[in-house]
């Protein structure tokens, strides 16, 4: 009996995960056929693209892999994709400076002096 009760539990557990982001979620090779309005967290966002056609869409990539249409013209999705873009600028940044001399040096050996 306990068996099968935990096997149920498995099981939920598991279709939980896996249908999370039915209904908000946009397939690869589609349009979007309606826009998310509610705000999303800036923090879940990784990245995002736009998509012209009939209708424009800003698609958000969350960190999960769950793609998300918003409209382009709302506060929150130029907020949003203003947030993306330093977030990355400040990346690419990041991987253009150089190390320091003192960063490069392999010797951590400090002589000592005075005796």
């Amino acid at each position: 009996m306990r068996l099968l009760i935990l096997a149920c539990l498995a099981i939920c557990c598991l279709s939980a995960y896996i249908v999370e982001g039915v209904g908000s979620e946009v397939p690869d090779r589609s349009i979007c056929m309606s826009l998310h309005t509610r705000p999303l967290p800036v923090q879940k966002i990784k990245s995002y693209t736009i998509k012209e056609g009939s209708l424009r869409a800003v698609i958000f990539i969350t960190k999960r892999g769950l793609k998300i249409c918003a409209d382009p013209e709302a506060k929150w999705v130029k907020a949003a994709v203003k947030h993306v873009n330093k977030k990355s600028t400040v990346r690419i940044n990041m991987a253009q400076t150089k190390p320091t001399e003192a960063q490069l040096s392999t010797s951590s050996a400090v002589p000592l002096t005075g005796q």
